[in-house]
């Protein structure tokens, strides 16, 4: 009898585990699914934040382009945020230079752009390749 019951305990011992390693994989699942939503959605409002902020200059507009125009050594450039074929480009130019979006470089999916500024804030909006809208709001310094 005291043989079963050691079995019998080491069996249970065994099912506890077994259902604890099963539910720490889900949890593991689940928990990294969500960080890739997140991170994904992070990472197309940084992306226009921090562009925004380091390159904002009078005269920077643009629907569906956002349009960012800086000087550099007396030549000005321009650099365009825009979505192309499911994906958020940005490409970096000579102000002179004519827009092709093929020749932009990949940044994150994203299916659609839309921008306006209003008192003095960039309002934009993209669409993410789930159909979600991101948004984002930055105050820019020149207007």
């Amino acid at each position: 009898m005291q043989g079963a019951f050691v079995f019998v305990l080491l069996g249970l011992f065994a099912l506890m585990s077994i259902l604890l390693v099963l539910y720490g994989s889900q949890m593991y699942r689940t928990t990294v699914a969500y960080s890739e939503v997140n991170n994904e959605q992070r990472v197309l409002s940084s992306y226009i934040r921090s562009m925004v902020r380091a390159e904002d200059a009078a005269g920077a507009e643009g629907i569906p382009v956002i349009s960012l125009y800086e000087d550099i050594n007396g030549t000005e450039y321009v650099t365009w945020i825009y979505t192309w074929e499911g994906t958020l480009y940005e490409q970096f130019t000579g102000a002179d230079r004519p827009f092709v979006p093929e020749h932009g470089t990949m940044i994150a999916k994203a299916a659609d752009l839309s921008a306006q500024i209003e008192d003095g804030v960039l309002h934009v909006e993209l669409l993410n390749e789930k159909g979600e809208n991101v948004a984002v709001q930055v105050a820019l310094y020149c207007v």
